[in-house]
C-alpha cells in the first residue's frame, strides 16, 4: 500500500475517497432494506431542520445525528476526501503529510502574503454580493437571512460563522483541493486540470445518487440534474483552483468558494428557486465567475511564479 501510495498518490487518493463514500451508502442501504424504520431518518433530519428555520450545516446535522445515530454517516461521507488524503499523505504520497498539513495554513506553501489578502478580501466581497443577487432575484417582501441570523445573531455574523459549517466545504477540501489539486497541475496546464478535478469530484458523489433511483426517480431526470450537477463541480473546480493558486496552495480559499456557495444555495435558495428554474442560482453565479476567471486568468488560472 505504501508503495501504491506514493507511486500513484492521486489514484490511491481518490480510489479510498470513492470506497469510503461507497461504503457509507451501501451501509445506508443495507439498512434501509433490513430495517424500514430507518428509511425515514433522512426525511426527518429534513423536516427538523426546516421547522428550525435555520438550513443543512454540520451543526444541525449534529443535533439530530445524537438522536440518530445513522445520521453520523454523512459526516463520514463528507469528510472522505480529507480521510483518503490524510492516509495516502502519511504513507508518503503527494509529498507527504507536513506537506499537506501545511496547506491548511491561511498563505499555502508556494504563497505569498499580498495576492493571499486581495484573495481573500475578493471571496467576501464575492460572497456578500451573491447575497444582494439572490435578494434581487427573491424579490421585494422576501426576507433571506433569517437562518443565518440564527447562527450569529445578526446577518454578518451569521454569514460569516456559515462559511466554516457548511459539511461540503469544511470536510471535503483537504482532499480536493489540498491533496489532489497540487497533484493535478503539476500534470496538466492548471485550467485543464481543474477540469479533470471537476469530473472526479462529480463521479464521487455518485454513491449517494442511489437513495434517489431507490426513490424511484425517472432516469431521464435523473440524468438531467446530473448533467447540471457536472456543470456544477467543473465550475467550482475552476473558481477553487484559482483561489488556491493566488494564495500558493492554502485550502482556504476552496473552504470559503465551496461553503460560500453552498451557503447560497442551501440558506438562499428555498426564496429564489422558483424564479431561476432548473439551473439553480447557485450554479449560475458560479458558471458566470467561472467564465469571467477562465477569460481572465488563461489556462494558468493565476498560478504564482515561485517567490
Amino acid at each position: 500500500m505504501k508503495a501504491f501510495a506514493r507511486r500513484r498518490p492521486l489514484l490511491a487518493f481518490y480510489l479510498l475517497a470513492l470506497a469510503i463514500a461507497s461504503a457509507v451508502m451501501a451501509w445506508t442501504v443495507f439498512l434501509y432494506v433490513t430495517d424500514p424504520a430507518s428509511a425515514g431518518a433522512l426525511p426527518a433530519l429534513v423536516a427538523a431542520v426546516d421547522a428550525s428555520g435555520q438550513h443543512m450545516h454540520i451543526g444541525t446535522i449534529f443535533a439530530e445525528a445524537v438522536k440518530n445515530p445513522l445520521l453520523f454517516g454523512i459526516f463520514v461521507f463528507a469528510a472522505a476526501p480529507s480521510i483518503a488524503a490524510l492516509i495516502v499523505a502519511a504513507l508518503g504520497g503527494g509529498g507527504g503529510l507536513r506537506l499537506l498539513l501545511a496547506r491548511l495554513k491561511p498563505v499555502g506553501p508556494e504563497g505569498q502574503l499580498r495576492p493571499a489578502i486581495i484573495l481573500y478580501l475578493g471571496l467576501l466581497a464575492v460572497y456578500a454580493a451573491g447575497f444582494l443577487v439572490y435578494d434581487f432575484v427573491a424579490g421585494p417582501g422576501v426576507s433571506i437571512g433569517g437562518n443565518l441570523r440564527l447562527l450569529g445573531g445578526s446577518l454578518v455574523m451569521g454569514a460569516l460563522i456559515a462559511l466554516f459549517l457548511d459539511e461540503g466545504g469544511t470536510l471535503e477540501e483537504l482532499g480536493w483541493r489540498g491533496f489532489a489539486w497540487p497533484i493535478l497541475q503539476a500534470r496538466h496546464a492548471p485550467l485543464l486540470a481543474a477540469v479533470i478535478l471537476g469530473v472526479l469530484h462529480w463521479a464521487w458523489h455518485l454513491p449517494r445518487e442511489v437513495l434517489s433511483i431507490m426513490g424511484g426517480i425517472a432516469l431521464p431526470l435523473w440524468a438531467l440534474y446530473q448533467g447540471i450537477f457536472l456543470i456544477l463541480c467543473i465550475a467550482l473546480a475552476v473558481v477553487c483552483g484559482f483561489a488556491v493558486n493566488r494564495t500558493g496552495g492554502s485550502v482556504w480559499p476552496a473552504i470559503f468558494v465551496h461553503g460560500g456557495t453552498n451557503v447560497w444555495s442551501k440558506a438562499l435558495g428555498v426564496h429564489a428557486a422558483p424564479t431561476a428554474g432548473l439551473l439553480d442560482l447557485r450554479t449560475l453565479l458560479l458558471v458566470v465567475i467561472a467564465i469571467v476567471i477562465a477569460a481572465l486568468a488563461g489556462r494558468s488560472l493565476g498560478k504564482l511564479s515561485p517567490p
